[in-house]
């Protein structure tokens, strides 16, 4: 990515991209705020909608999500996440995940449910981003998605 190219596929001047953004890692960083705001945003009505689902569902809610997000726009899904910036919903959606496995702790085969929560979430997001980068068609595959959720619930459930 360089500023250049940005500022073409804005059809702005650059001159115009640098009064706004003083440079790349500026830009950069506006994109990834962007990016995690309508994760926020998706992540709390995904917490919402799961809540009180049983746990396979549950967690094929999630996979789903997940594997909408990586979807949407793959390009910059990996740009986001190749830039390194310092990622605050990845923390807040394993606080939500070690939570939401607490409450369930009776279904639970982990005994740590915070460490499963950050397994299950890297392993999922593992597998889904690996896909976006290799395979983005894949991820339309219905059976990908039940072939994680699968993996996962064995993974927590007792």
């Amino acid at each position: 990515m360089t500023t250049n190219r940005v500022a073409e596929r804005a059809g702005v001047s650059i001159g115009s991209l640098y009064q706004y953004f003083p440079n790349k890692e500026a830009l950069v960083a506006e994109v990834s705020r962007r990016y995690d705001e309508a994760f926020r945003e998706r992540l709390i009505g995904l917490v919402g909608m799961v809540a009180a689902l049983p746990m396979e569902q549950a967690v094929e809610h999630c996979v789903r999500a997940l594997i909408a997000l990586h979807a949407e726009d793959p390009g910059l899904h990996n740009a986001v996440s190749a830039a390194g910036i310092e990622d605050p919903e990845r923390r807040l959606l394993h606080q939500v995940a070690a939570s939401w496995l607490e409450a369930r702790r009776d279904e639970i085969r982990r005994p740590n449910r915070a460490l499963a929560a950050a397994v299950a979430l890297d392993a999922a997001e593992a597998l889904i981003h690996g896909v976006a980068l290799r395979s983005p068609e894949r991820l339309a595959d219905d059976e990908f998605a039940v072939e994680v959720t699968d993996l996962l619930v064995r993974y927590l459930a007792k």
